[in-house]
């Protein structure tokens, strides 16, 4: 059984339900807004603000945040950006590359002279050591913290540290340390009247009296814990709850109640791609039907947990599912299985202790050193001042030829370095002029013969249709014809003809409008958009800033991004209302396409990935801009195009 303490990094800041409903207000601004750092800040906002409810749309808007924040070169901006990265890898279970962004966040903190973000970066580091079970780390770290927020006088983040400390000595099962620092945490959150920090202290509590054997009283904390958290808004913390109330029933034996709340937990595991929790689910599920005598599920699980554990290198759950299964298959009589996977178990044990003796012996090692060096240094002082100068003198002499070689080294490396530098630059320079002027040819060759077709389509076929409509109309009034049948027949023909002309002279005009070519971008669409049913599909058209005409090629590529965007709409996505925005600013122009059709997987984008995605990715990159896709099955598609000017 696995019980699961969900540190809350010190300083974690709450999102309450209005910042996620002024999402939209979010979204407005950086559509109005001209200045990159005003949107770069608002897109770290629209994160906090989706972190909560949907983890990996949150990411999207820090990765574009990131994008900006390289742009900007703003110091304030990147320790803002690094310290959410470090949340997010926090939420979803990767320690490692939590605590870089956070050291990063806090090299720029102390730089910055930002104590509220020294605070919180060091929370954030913290947070890290203790999912890699190093708490002596973790405690230091968390003590810092706790040092700055009290002359702060935060004690909404004082309560945070409290109740990581308290998880810190729980963990290493110090019971009475771990209740003294929940009981400060408790008199805080109380007196703040703060639920979500409640939820987390009761789930704590619920783990510390598990862990000794309080087993009606563990399940009383943690179902108080859960009925907060289905109110409020993080799914990791539901995601948890529901695993600690599964995992004590098992021990309560309430098996059926168990299984109904590790399913729930492990769905919302995998909606937030938490790789962690899952395979802690998996593994109490394999428990229950150990326990119920159903060893081929049990079986199952285990090996669904035991690869999950693998592929991310999870050794705590990994090591808990091979004594599982090894015991699951020697109940079962197969003593041959059940010692292979003792076998992996004993790999494994070794791979970790021999980590853990490596690390010992090169602490051990240096303390060797350390002392042979002073025991020399002793011996040189009981020399007379004679050998003393000698060996300064010839340590001297040693020193100096040394140091005079290594320069020599050094420079000529860094000479070589730098002349192979500048001859990968220059190479990586042509290929990419090279790979310019190709999309560029293609492209324009490609507009070239739009133009050729709807030329000869306008001019040639077009005007042949005319000229049978005209000699077609000027025969059937010679002849009469007194058969209504043949009347009829004659009109429909004549009708036939002229919507063929027509037919000839919009798909002309599709290829290359002249209202592009006259009167611009806004106009072309606008004219683009007239021609749809508006039953069908409800157009909206938005833009700012377009009152001047762009570069042609410009004009020419968004134009066809929109025309192929839109008819990608009224072909696949059976929407019935569809939002285009173009927005134009100093530095570039933002066009956003937002329907409320059907949607698709993004995470597939790729695997059916057509011509007409690839046409839109190529033309945007040929102007250095980028287009990103937003959507999930039911809720509709988002696609944002950016262009710099």
């Amino acid at each position: 059984m696995k019980l699961l303490l969900y540190i809350t990094l010190g300083f974690y800041l709450t999102v309450k339900s209005q910042d996620f409903k002024n999402s939209s207000s979010l979204k407005t601004q950086i559509k109005t807004s001209s200045s990159s750092l005003t949107k770069a800040k608002t897109y770290i906002k629209l994160f906090t603000a989706y972190q909560p409810k949907n983890l990996n749309k949150a990411k999207l808007f820090l990765d574009t945040a990131k994008l900006l924040a390289n742009k900007i070169k703003n110091d304030t901006l990147f320790m803002s950006v690094n310290n959410k990265y470090a949340s997010y890898f926090f939420d979803i279970g990767q320690p490692d590359s939590a605590k870089l962004y956070a050291n990063k966040s806090l090299r720029l903190a102390y730089k910055l002279h930002d104590k509220v973000s020294m605070a919180t970066s060091l929370g954030l580091v913290a947070g890290a050591y203790s999912l890699k079970n190093d708490f002596k780390n973790a405690q230091l770290n968390y003590l810092q913290a706790i040092k700055i927020y009290t002359s702060l006088k935060n004690q909404f983040a004082i309560g945070n540290c409290y109740i990581n400390m308290g998880n810190l000595w729980q963990h290493q099962g110090m019971v009475a340390e771990a209740e003294k620092y929940y009981a400060l945490a408790n008199i805080i959150f109380t007196k703040l009247n703060d639920k979500e920090r409640l939820a987390q202290l009761f789930n704590n509590y619920g783990i510390l009296y598990g862990g000794n054997n309080q087993l009606l009283k563990s399940e009383k904390y943690f179902v108080a814990s859960t009925r907060i958290r289905e109110k409020l808004s993080s799914q990791l913390n539901l995601a948890n709850s529901y695993l600690n109330v599964g995992a004590i029933n098992i021990l309560l034996k309430n098996y059926t109640k168990a299984e109904l709340f590790l399913k729930k937990s492990m769905a919302k595991f995998r909606a937030i791609h938490n790789a962690l929790g899952e395979a802690s689910c998996l593994t109490n599920l394999g428990q229950i039907n150990e326990e119920t005598k159903n060893f081929t599920k049990a079986i199952d699980y285990y090996n669904q947990s035991i690869a999950l554990s693998k592929t991310n290198n999870n050794m705590e759950d990994l090591e808990n599912a091979l004594i599982n299964i090894s015991n699951v298959y020697r109940k079962k009589g197969d003593y041959k299985q059940a010692f292979l996977y003792n076998e992996e178990l004993i790999d494994l044990k070794d791979t970790i202790y021999k980590k853990s003796l490596t690390s010992e012996i090169a602490e051990m090692q240096i303390k060797y050193e350390t002392e042979k060096k002073q025991q020399n240094i002793n011996l040189l002082n009981k020399e007379n001042k004679i050998q003393k100068l000698t060996v300064a003198k010839r340590n001297t002499y040693l020193l100096v030829t040394l140091a005079a070689l290594l320069t020599t080294i050094l420079l000529g490396f860094l000479f070589y370095n730098r002349y192979k530098l500048k001859q990968e630059t220059r190479l990586k320079t042509e290929i990419i002029k090279q790979q310019d002027l190709a999309t560029k040819a293609v492209l324009e060759a490609e507009e070239k013969e739009r133009k050729r077709i709807a030329g000869d389509l306008h001019d040639g076929v077009g005007q042949l249709f005319s000229v049978v409509k005209m000699n077609l109309s000027g025969l059937l009034a010679r002849l009469k014809i007194t058969n209504t049948d043949d009347e009829a027949l004659a009109q429909k023909t004549i009708a036939l003809v002229d919507e063929s002309c027509k037919e000839v002279r919009n798909i002309s005009h599709q290829m290359m409008p002249n209202v592009l070519l006259k009167s611009g971008l806004a106009s072309a669409i606008k004219d683009f958009i007239d021609n749809i049913d508006k039953e069908s599909l409800q157009v909206n058209l938005h833009t700012v800033g377009l009152n001047n005409r762009l570069n042609n090629n410009t004009e020419i590529v968004l134009y066809r991004v929109l025309q192929e965007t839109v008819n990608n709409v009224i072909k696949h996505a059976k929407a019935s209302q569809l939002d285009i925005q173009l927005v134009k600013d100093s530095e570039s122009i933002t066009a956003t396409i937002e329907d409320n059709g059907k949607g698709f997987d993004k995470n597939l984008v790729e695997k059916f990935d057509g011509i007409g995605l690839k046409n839109i990715r190529t033309r945007v990159e040929y102007l250095k801009g980028s287009v990103d896709f937003d959507s999930h099955i039911g809720g509709g598609t988002v696609i944002s195009v950016w262009i710099p000017l």
